[in-house]
């Protein structure tokens, strides 16, 4: 292959002077023909060895690769989100057993979701409310509890409420929408809340 690239390149060198002495042309002349003949050549043999790799690649392609496939590596179990994997494991452990824990400063609470009433949000705090009349403030956000009583069909009727629809006693038209609990309370629905309270309710 070098051996035919070098003999043609001496051919156009002898046949460019031939011409350029018959045409009788100066040494400039002669110069600038040879010149522009290299970059012509140069250039043609730089888009034939492009096409030769680019067909050598294609024919060195696994044919088990089928064109345009994305590989997407899953990352292993233990790089997940460690807080999210507790939250769910939180939820599937109240689910099971129907039972939640309370910590309190000198105790832990296990208590049956069907007791709670509902639950009241105070600050970072959340008050729980019992059938039997028993209350119970825990140091711990309603947030939380929003995500573990949602699988037992607890709703969020308020930013600072999460109700239990089984003692939902009526739905009261007065401003805008209220909850009127078995115990008597009277908890507040908030407008982006109501379709959602209403469908849990059963409307």
């Amino acid at each position: 292959m070098k051996n035919k690239i070098v003999f043609g390149l001496i051919f156009i060198l002898a046949y460019g002077i031939q011409i350029a002495h018959a045409a009788m042309l100066g040494t400039a002349e002669i110069i600038i023909i040879l010149i522009v003949g290299l970059l012509f050549l140069t250039f043609v043999f730089g888009i034939c060895m492009l096409i030769y790799f680019l067909i050598k690649k294609s024919r060195h392609t696994p044919p088990n690769l089928a064109p345009n496939t994305v590989a997407i590596n899953f990352p292993p179990a233990a790089f997940q989100n460690p807080v999210m994997e507790e939250k769910k494991e939180k939820m599937e452990a109240v689910k099971t057993n129907g039972r939640i824990a309370l910590p309190q400063q000198n105790e832990i609470r296990y208590v049956n979701t069907e007791e709670i009433i509902r639950c009241e949000a105070d600050n970072n705090y959340t008050n729980f409310f019992f059938s039997d009349g028993d209350q119970l403030l825990i140091s711990k956000s309603l947030k939380e509890y929003s995500y573990l009583l949602k699988p037992h069909g607890f709703v969020r009727a308020h930013q600072s409420h999460l109700v239990n629809p089984k003692f939902v006693k009526s739905w009261l038209k007065e401003d805008g929408g209220t909850l009127l609990m078995d115990s008597g309370d009277k908890i507040p629905v908030s407008k982006p809340n109501r379709e959602l309270v209403k469908e849990m309710l059963g409307k």
